[in-house]
């Protein structure tokens, strides 16, 4: 799910940085800051730096007409993640990488929900204090890039799809 949901987005971000900075290759990409490499990728990363259960919503609520408990009475988990978009430049691109992170400001203002598989998100900007942006790059490697923490809000966990999956790993059709 995490990952379809990364996918997706980043293909939308994608879609809009590339008519304002063509490459080829594309400019957003899902990946690991790894401020360890000697080469930098130039492009947009999208990375996850946290995953968090959401604590607004409760137990007893409902979201999108479905019941906040699951399968058996097992309550659905409702997650966020933490992401941090960062323009990963050669020292050399700087400008270019500014340039960058202001259109994914314009492209996260401009588009603070999606669905994907009738699923609604929302994606918004948190603004964290020095400290926890200083250990965020900390724990990334220690080498800070122009970005924007986001959290990414609407992920449901059911236990019923595991149990259906299951179900079927069990008992596979092997067609001959």
């Amino acid at each position: 799910m995490i990952k379809n949901i990364l996918i997706y987005y980043a293909e939308r971000l994608d879609e809009f940085l590339r008519e304002r900075f063509p490459q080829p290759e594309g400019i957003v990409e899902i990946a690991f800051i790894d401020a360890s490499s000697e080469t930098k990728k130039n492009k947009l990363l999208i990375s996850l730096v946290g995953i968090e259960r959401e604590s607004a919503i409760g137990i007893s609520s409902t979201r999108n007409n479905r019941s906040s408990i699951g399968t058996e009475g097992v309550p659905l988990l409702n997650m966020n993640l933490n992401l941090i978009l960062a323009a990963v430049y050669d020292e050399k691109r700087y400008i270019e990488s500014l340039s960058v992170l202001s259109e994914t400001l314009l492209f996260v203002q401009a588009t603070p929900s999606f669905v994907h598989n009738r699923t609604s998100y929302t994606l918004e900007i948190v603004s964290p204090s020095s400290q926890e942006l200083n250990n965020t790059w900390t724990s990334l490697g220690g080498q800070y890039y122009p970005s924007i923490l986001c959290k990414l809000k609407g992920l449901v966990f059911d236990a019923r799809e595991i149990r259906q999956t299951n179900k079927e790993l069990a008992n596979p059709i092997i067609d001959m």
